[in-house]
């Protein structure tokens, strides 16, 4: 009967451990569904139950050390996360700052190109017109020279002429002689001489005549010539000056020349340089779309971040404190130098954490 009684009793006290193991289970999985794996089973079950216990709580060390590297690499990422897109921020901002003072560049550059290219045009005309003024300052120049030749020979005739009629002015005074001493000997002839006496003395009135014309056409070839000097001396003098104008031309047409040739070489250096800042317009364009996608993808990538963070706060870590280290924007902007330095550091968490599921 003792016997029988004690079976009971066990029966009993082994029915009542299950029962309360069982309960104990459902309390600890009650909790696990909402969330928290920091809550253990402490009491021990009965023997034939307790390695469920050890086991479970076992369990939720795993998942609970799982779970803390999991928040420890959320919050770095999260820290990151704001880090690069507060960076893409700023670097949208600068590259669009970027973007619109190369366009306003590439316009002013397209502005001065014209201008130097209407400058080149300009100086290559002005090269040829001072080239034309050349070509005539040298012709008029031959020309003076063949009018002082001229004038030479006119000179050289005028001088000439004087001779001439120095000789008919000599003639007429022999002539006026003659006709005086046959005067004389028609007088002396009488009545016979007399015609003779009447022609000596028409000679001796056209030798006058041509002597006083002779003197006339002196004195004006006199003048003439003394004009003529006048003339060859002022001619000489507008060759000289025609020559220190052609010089003169000859030297502003080098310096025109030069200024066209700067001129091109400017115009094909400012055409080089509107090419390549055109293309530098094209390629920060492309940077800046690319910018803009990245901004955007940083601020998907915050998102889920944050999502990430609301799902992981959800369970609750009783040996870890949870905290937050989400940097303000001055902070996350003052260390944006450093995000190569925390990428490493979320290649390190990303490791641990693989590590930790594989373990799990």
């Amino acid at each position: 009967m003792n016997g029988q009684v004690m079976k009971v009793v066990k029966f009993a006290t082994d029915v009542t451990g299950r029962v309360r193991a069982v309960q104990e289970i459902g309390t600890a999985l009650g909790k696990l569904a909402e969330g928290d794996v920091s809550q253990r089973i402490e009491t021990p079950f009965i023997p034939a139950l307790d390695r469920l216990r050890v086991d479970f709580n076992g369990s939720l060390d795993v998942v609970e050390a799982a779970l803390v590297k999991v928040q420890e690499a959320t919050h770095t990422i999260e820290n990151a996360t704001a880090e690069i897109r507060i960076a893409s921020d700023d670097l949208s901002r600068r590259t669009e700052q970027q973007a619109a003072s190369l366009e306003e560049t590439a316009a002013a550059l397209d502005e001065i190109t014209a201008t130097v290219r209407r400058s080149a045009e300009g100086a290559r005309h002005a090269s040829d017109v001072v080239g034309q003024a050349k070509g005539d300052a040298e012709h008029s120049g031959d020309v003076v020279r063949k009018a002082v030749a001229a004038m030479h020979a006119i000179e050289g005739s005028a001088k000439q002429i004087t001779r001439i009629i120095g000789v008919i002015d000599e003639i007429a005074f022999q002539t006026n002689l003659l006709a005086l001493n046959a005067g004389v000997e028609a007088a002396r002839a009488g009545e016979a001489g007399k015609g003779f006496a009447v022609v000596a003395q028409e000679v001796r009135a056209l030798a006058q005549r041509s002597a006083e014309a002779a003197k006339e056409i002196k004195a004006l070839i006199q003048t003439s010539s003394s004009q003529v000097a006048q003339g060859v001396d002022l001619v000489g003098r507008t060759g000289e000056s025609l020559e220190r104008i052609v010089a003169q031309v000859a030297e502003i047409n080098g310096i025109v020349a030069g200024i066209s040739a700067s001129s091109q070489e400017q115009s094909l250096a400012l055409a080089e340089v509107n090419t390549a800042v055109n293309q530098m317009d094209q390629v920060t364009q492309q940077n800046a779309a690319m910018v803009e996608e990245a901004t955007a993808a940083a601020h998907s990538l915050a998102s889920e971040t944050e999502g990430l963070v609301e799902a992981v706060g959800r369970f609750s870590l009783g040996r870890v404190s949870q905290r937050r280290d989400v940097q303000r924007p001055g902070a996350a902007r003052a260390n944006v130098v450093r995000l190569p330095r925390m990428s490493g550091n979320v290649a390190v968490k990303m490791r641990a954490r693989e590590e930790s599921w594989q373990e799990f």
